[in-house]
């Protein structure tokens, strides 16, 4: 497995944020093709799925971080686990243009760092370390029905802790 790619930014909680947790993802009603372009309803179309979140609050007693990494933002601990969240609400996909979602929650959470950082909410700081694998909530399906936020702490969200990065048997994990 290759490293974890290091930190681009990252910010030390100078106050309470809301922080949206991914916890899974669950099936929209857009359906693609084998060759990944919307398509209507068929034996062999599938639907795009979305992140669901648990909506939380840290602050810097619980001495988190707020990193910024290629693939989104990560919530860090001291302890170096890392966790995939956005600071922006999430909304649902729009079917309209459901391939530029990503993209607008990339833009939406680098306007929401600016507002924080100008609020002094957040501060730059030196990133902590990583030193488990990203949590890996998205490979966790929902039901479609499950709601795209949920405000109290799902009870599965760290049964299975990440393995941590290092050699064994000469090869890194």
């Amino acid at each position: 497995m290759a490293a974890f790619p290091k930190s681009i930014r990252a910010f030390d909680l100078a106050a309470s944020v809301d922080i949206y947790r991914v916890i899974g993802r669950r099936p929209t009603e857009i359906l693609v093709d084998a060759s990944g372009h919307i398509a209507q309803c068929g034996a062999d179309r599938q639907p795009l799925r979305e992140f669901v979140y648990w909506h939380t609050v840290a602050g810097p007693a619980d001495q988190v971080q707020v990193q910024e990494r290629l693939g989104g933002l990560f919530l860090v601990t001291r302890e170096g686990a890392c966790h995939p969240v956005s600071l922006s609400l999430p909304r649902p996909t729009d079917p309209e243009v459901p391939f530029l979602h990503a993209q607008t929650i990339w833009a939406e959470n680098g306007t929401a760092i600016e507002t924080l950082l100008a609020a002094g909410r957040i501060v730059s700081g030196s990133p902590h370390k990583v030193t488990q694998n990203p949590s890996r909530p998205g490979d966790r399906l929902v039901p479609g029905n499950h709601p795209l936020i949920v405000e109290d702490r799902p009870a599965e969200l760290d049964e299975a802790p990440a393995p941590r990065f290092g050699r064994v048997n000469s090869r890194w994990t």
